[in-house]
């Protein structure tokens, strides 16, 4: 039996039978996780809040060779989230992240950037940001951090430099240079693209773009998500029925 204790940050957990809790988690160098948390229910559990969803922890745990789910023996938290969820629109952003991360982290492999987007998209809800600006932070970076999105610089057609305007082709699933863009191909605005520029070069907090801006950022990223899953992440709805 192997015992492991490691920064983390709690992705979503689920209540089973009377006491306990399945929690999954996100690790730097574990990658995602799911543990056993025996009494984590209970009035009185040793856990205390330290188990709610996006909660920064230094988690111990044990893991037998044979078994994925690994058991909690130690949670001590280091970030609550709770002050965000006091801003519904805040708190919702931050579901929203934590299925993203959730739905393209992979189980027992290192994710030392994914854990860091994660951990500064958090930050910056609870600092104040505005919620869709560090939503659609979170959306291009994991992507990009997926291998999905593709390059503003080089034409996804011929490899060679791309000009503004950008134009994006969803046949190539990709930007596209004047002469290899088919004709269903559309154009991105200048802002836009200099809004995907900030993103891709500067930290989440220093990121702002105006709503119309934000949309059609995230239209774009909803578009590449959508056609690489087959499906729409769960909370998307729910995120955008909060912003109405």
């Amino acid at each position: 039996m192997k015992t492991e204790r490691t920064e983390a940050i709690v992705l979503h957990t689920l209540a089973v039978r009377e006491r306990d809790k399945m929690v999954v988690f996100l690790t730097p160098e574990h990658g995602k996780r799911k543990g056993w948390a025996y009494g984590a229910r209970a009035i009185r559990s040793r856990f205390g809040a330290a188990l709610e969803p996006l909660a920064k922890v230094r988690i111990g745990y044990t893991e037998r060779e044979s078994e994925e789910v690994v058991r909690i023996e130690s949670v001590d938290l280091i970030r609550s989230l709770f002050p965000a969820q006091q801003n519904l629109l805040s708190s919702v952003a931050a579901t929203y992240i934590a299925e993203l991360v959730d739905t393209f982290a992979h189980p027992n492999d290192p994710a030392e950037l994914i854990y860091r987007l994660l951990d500064r998209t958090t930050e910056a809800l609870l600092d104040g940001a505005t919620p869709f600006a560090v939503v659609a932070y979170a959306e291009i970076w994991m992507l990009k951090l997926a291998g999905i999105f593709p390059s503003l610089r080089t034409c996804i057609g011929c490899d060679g430099p791309m000009e503004r305007p950008l134009r994006f082709d969803a046949k190539l699933e990709g930007f596209a240079c004047a002469n290899c863009a088919s004709g269903s191909a559309f154009v991105i605005p200048n802002d836009v693209a200099r809004a995907l520029d900030a993103i891709l070069r500067a930290p989440v907090h220093e990121f702002t773009a105006s709503k119309e801006v934000l949309f059609e950022i995230r239209s774009l990223a909803g578009g590449l998500r959508r056609n690489f899953l087959g499906h729409e992440l769960k909370s998307f709805e729910v995120l955008a029925g909060v912003s109405e």
